[in-house]
């Protein structure tokens, strides 16, 4: 009954998210976006170079100055804008996205990281369309839990 109490509350969270992005600048009929995220265990702990996040992994070395980062999960999915969607990245988290045209290639994306029930971060970030954006800073297991997210 809890959880889905949780769930409702946050699709009515997500459903408000999607009005709100929508007042801004009116999307094209049509306009979708693809969104992957990929959750990354960043931490000192040795472990093997992933090469799944060859892309990235240079980046985020120089910007949170940890020594290694692993791939945890990851989800995709396309979304009309604007639209909402859930990306279920593997061990209890996913992302619940309400996402909407920003004007000149953007995306705006209301994003609510869960673990299981709680909200563990909750923000709204403009995407260009193809450069990730990193979102995290969430302790676990000695480290540090991140997500890039990225719109095609």
């Amino acid at each position: 009954m809890w959880a889905r109490k949780q769930l409702g509350v946050g699709l009515a969270a997500l459903s408000a998210a999607a009005l709100w992005l929508s007042s801004g600048s009116p999307a094209r009929a049509q306009d979708v976006v693809s969104l992957q995220a990929t959750m990354i265990h960043a931490s000192d702990k040795p472990a093997a170079q992933d090469p799944r996040l060859d892309n990235i992994e240079y980046k985020l070395r120089r910007t949170l100055r940890f020594e290694y980062y692993k791939h945890i999960g990851e989800g995709s999915a396309s979304v009309s804008l604007p639209g909402a969607t859930v990306l279920s990245l593997g061990g209890g988290f996913q992302l619940n996205i309400a996402a909407a045209d920003a004007g000149k290639g953007k995306v705006r994306a209301a994003v609510q990281w869960m673990r299981g029930g709680d909200v563990v971060l909750n923000t709204t970030v403009v995407m260009n369309r193809g450069a990730p954006v990193v979102l995290g800073g969430i302790s676990h297991e000695g480290g540090t839990l991140i997500v890039t997210l990225v719109a095609q």
